[in-house]
Order: C-alpha cells, then structure tokens, then sequence
C-alpha cells in the first residue's frame, strides 16, 4: 500500500454541516450523456475483464473437479460472508452523497480505514472459531483465511472506486480493472501449472487486490483529492448515514454467501461444487451489474435534486434497458443449459445443468431490482430497500434449510444445489415485486410495457422453436448440434425483436453516436432518452 500517498491529518475542528450548498449541477441531459459515455469506459475494461474471468470459470471446476472447486467455492463464499460486515455500506453511501458533495470523502476516509482494519482482526479470529467448531479439514481453513485477507483488500478498493465514480473520473479505473485481472488471472494459471496446494489459490487474489489498492489510492489523491484524515465526529456522522446502505449489502450478502455456507454444511462440498460452478457460468449475465451500481446511483442522485421529470425518464429507461439486454441471455442459458455446462466446464458437471436453467431467470430480477433499488436509494428511501433486502436476508437462509434436505434425498446428485438455486429464485421474486410496488406507476409508461410484451412474446416464440429443434433431433445430446440449435435460436430471436419493435435499432445508433460525441457543448447536448410520445 502507498502509505506515503496519503496525508495524515489528526484534526479537531468541526465538519461542514450537511446542509452545506453543494456545486451546482450540471444540466440533466449533459449529466446523463456524460454518464453514458463513462457506462461505456467501464464496460469496455468490464469486457476484457470478464473475458479472463470466463477462462478462469472453465479451467478452475476442470482442474479441480467438483469436490475440490466445491472446497474453494465454500471457503470463498464463508469468508465474504463474514467479511461484508467489514464494508460499513460505504461505497454505496459515496456514490449517493459525493456526487453533490465533492470533498465529502475525505471527512471520513481515515478513520473508517481505521475501523476497518480493526473489524478484519475480529471477524478473522471469529472465522477460524466457527471453522474449527466446525470441523473443518485445514486445508479449508487456510484457504478461506486467506481469502478473507482478499475481502479485506476488495472492500477498500471497492470504497476507492466509488469515490471516483462519484467524481465521475473511471478512465484510470478502467485501466486499473484490466490491469487487475490480468494479474489475477496469470497467477491462477501459475498455482495450476505448479500444482501448489489448495489454499494458493488465493494468492493471486490478495496479489491482485494489493496491487489495485496501491493504484486507485493515487488515483483518488490525483482525481478526487482524497486525504487520510481522523475526524471521530465526522467518522460517526458518514457511518450513522451509511447505516442503512450497510444492512441492506450485508442482507444482499445473505442471498449470495450464506446460502453457500448452508448448502456446503447441510449437505455436502461437492454440491457446492456443482452450484458454484454453473453460478460462474450464470454470472456471465451479470456483466452490466457493476456498471449500474457505478453510474446509475450517481446520475440519478444528481437529477433527483435536480430534475424530476428526467429522475422519473431515467428510471423507466433504465428497466427498459435492462429488459432488453439481460432477457436474450438468460433465455441462452436457460433454453442451452446442458451444452453451456458440455462446452464450459466439462461432462462431469452435466447433472447441475438443471441447477443452470433455476437459475438463468434469477438475473433478470436481480437487474430490475437494482434499477428500482437505486432509484429508490436516490429518493431518500434507502429503508424501504433495506427492510426489503432485510426480508430476503431471513427468507433465503430459512428456504435452504427447509428445501436442502428433502431434494437432496428426492433428487440425488445436484437436488442441494438446485434447492439453494430455488431458494434464490423465489428470494428474488419476492424482492422484484416489492420495490416495484414501492416505486407504482412510475416505473413504467405505455413504452415500456409494449417492450415487455413485445420481449416475453418473442422469448415464448423462441422457445417453441427449440422444443421443435429438439423434436427432429437437433439437441443437446451433442456438443456441435447443441450449439447450431443456439445459433438458430438467436437468429429468432433477433429477426422478431427487430420485427416487434421492441428494439429499436435507429434509437440504439442514435445513442452511441451520442455518447462517442465529446466536442459537443453540454449546455446544447440533447437528452439520451427518447421522447415519451414515441413510445406509442
């Protein structure tokens, strides 16, 4: 870490009142274009990123087959879970209040850093408790130590980040998430080639999270003009603020760590194997997911306090826009299930390919609610997200224990896993129509709604052309076939989509041109969204 970066300052005077004046706004348009184009900068690292991390998801369940990748898939997923009581809901905090308050940041950076490091001495001395109360194999509980080291070191480079998404500064970021993988990626192939013990497989975690850290600390210095400061009052205020932002990730962090702890204790490692090796492969659709908690908080928070009405198009834009991206690829991996698992992570994980097709849906869901959760976050309802994340925090946890065992005896194989997919899936159903019925009817207008039938029609065409595709013996059963089945069912999908008017392509050449013109005066730029009339 750059310690020589960062200034200490031990200060005693009092912190600006929140209700300061902060800089006045941009324009809403200007705003929203120049968010755009910053979505665009993050996905194209986020592309190369994942790219790696797609490699890493077939070599990784390959190379140690279900057992052993269950063993690192459980150990990883027990330490994030402790370790997401170490975030203090900060980053999320950041991205909604330093966007309209520029040197907010640096009033509690350093003493939050502090207790930070503080809570990763507790919470590592109450993992190694819990493991060996356990009985777990020391194999494990290396590992999963050292992976909580990773937490540590992700959380701060996630509060980091935040801060120049705020600032609206994501071109060193972008380069330091290539850079990042990079790293993680060529130290993974190192530990295999070797064939290091297990717990080195976190090595090239912690290797490259220190890395980040030492990176984006001088970006932020540069960018955003963070400083190490202890302020205790300013301190207290950021985490009494940031209180609801933390219950709600710590609830999230429920739904996607504890029940991997649950499912790997009630039932057994190699069914952790099997889940979390089809949720990597799942996870592919979850590309726009940081995307929109870097930019869509943000924008949104700026025009709330600045104008209402592009606050309300931004919403119903948003679901629109996620709709569209996030469906073709769920029904992919749904309608594929079998030759995705053939094809990524071998024949051996050929059972979890109904644990897939569970879980394809979920991420749909997941998109739209973190659209209507940020929206609400943005309108000063940040409980009604927590109190709903509160819900599935205690639902999920409690379906897995009541589901595990009976499909696990029912099903055999893959049954624990499919229950704790399941669990999931109805998790995010019931968290889906909550923040739905939060937000009402300005979460959708005729526009809107016409996409959605449009889209759900065209999936059902879709699908009824692959059961036919497999009834003349075009299916899975082989790899080749398998994928031509793919092909023509994407080629459906995009002739009827077009044809329906659910996408409009002169709209979608409309906004890239937009966003790739920089010289234009913001003053004058016009407004990404479409006027609502033409909806019709």
């Amino acid at each position: 870490m750059t310690a020589r970066a960062l200034r200490f300052e031990v200060i005693a005077i009092d912190m600006p009142p929140p209700s300061a004046a902060p800089a006045e706004p941009a324009p809403p348009a200007a705003d929203a274009h120049t968010s755009l184009r910053n979505a665009l900068k993050l996905g194209g690292s986020l592309l190369v990123t994942y790219g790696i991390a797609l490699v890493m998801r077939m070599v990784l369940p390959r190379y140690l087959g279900p057992e052993g990748f269950g063993r690192y898939n459980w150990a990883d997923g027990f330490s994030g879970a402790f370790f997401v009581l170490s975030a203090l809901g900060l980053d999320v905090y950041i991205r909604k209040e330093v966007s309209v308050r520029r040197e907010h940041a640096s009033e509690f950076f350093g003493g939050t850093l502090l207790l930070q490091l503080a809570l990763a001495l507790v919470l590592t001395g109450g993992m190694l408790w819990v493991m060996r109360a356990g009985g777990e194999p020391p194999e494990v509980q290396r590992l999963a130590l050292l992976m909580g080291a990773y937490q540590f070191f992700f959380r701060l480079n996630a509060i980091l980040a935040a801060v120049l998404h705020a600032r609206e500064q994501v071109d060193g970021l972008s380069v330091a998430h290539v850079v990042m993988k990079c790293i993680w990626g060529g130290g993974l192939v190192l530990v295999l080639l070797l064939g290091l013990p297990l717990p080195w497989l976190a090595a090239p975690f912690i290797g490259a999270e220190v890395v980040k850290v030492a990176f984006l600390l001088h970006l932020t210095r540069a960018h955003a003009g963070l400083r190490f400061r202890v302020d205790v009052r300013a301190t207290a205020t950021a985490l009494l603020a940031a209180l609801p932002f933390f219950i709600n990730e710590a609830a999230l962090a429920t739904n996607g760590r504890v029940d991997v702890s649950i499912l790997g204790l009630v039932a057994n490692k190699t069914e952790v194997g099997y889940y979390g090796a089809v949720w990597g492969i799942a996870g592919m659709t979850m590309l726009l997911s940081p995307i929109l908690g870097w930019v869509l908080l943000p924008m949104m928070s700026r025009a709330a306090s600045s104008s209402p009405e592009e606050f309300t198009r931004i919403l119903r834009r948003g679901l629109e826009g996620v709709i569209t991206v996030s469906v073709p690829v769920t029904l992919a991996l749904a309608l594929g299930a079998e030759t995705w698992v053939r094809l990524m992570i071998g024949e051996a994980y050929l059972p979890a390919a109904s644990v897939l097709r569970l879980l394809a849906p979920i991420f749909v869901l997941t998109y739209v609610a973190t659209v209507c959760g940020s929206w609400l976050m943005a309108a000063s309802r940040t409980w009604t997200v927590t109190r709903t994340s509160l819900l599935a925090a205690g639902l999920n946890p409690a379906l897995n224990l009541l589901l595990i065992p009976p499909m696990l005896a029912r099903l055999g194989p893959t049954g624990g896993a499919s229950a704790t997919a399941l669990s999931l899936a109805i998790c995010e159903v019931i968290v889906t129509i909550i923040l739905l019925s939060a937000i009402g009817e300005r979460a959708h207008d005729a526009r809107s709604l016409a996409v959605l039938a449009k889209t759900t029609a065209v999936c059902a065409a879709v699908t009824a052309v692959h059961l036919g595709l497999g009834a003349v013996g075009l299916d899975a059963r082989d790899l080749v076939r398998g994928l031509a089945r793919l092909v023509v069912d994407g080629a459906v999908y995009l002739t009827l989509i077009l044809a329906t008017g659910a996408v409009r392509r002169d709209e979608v050449l409309a906004l890239v041109r937009r966003v790739k013109d920089r010289r234009r005066p913001a003053a004058s730029a016009p407004s990404p969204f479409p006027e609502e009339e033409r909806a019709a």
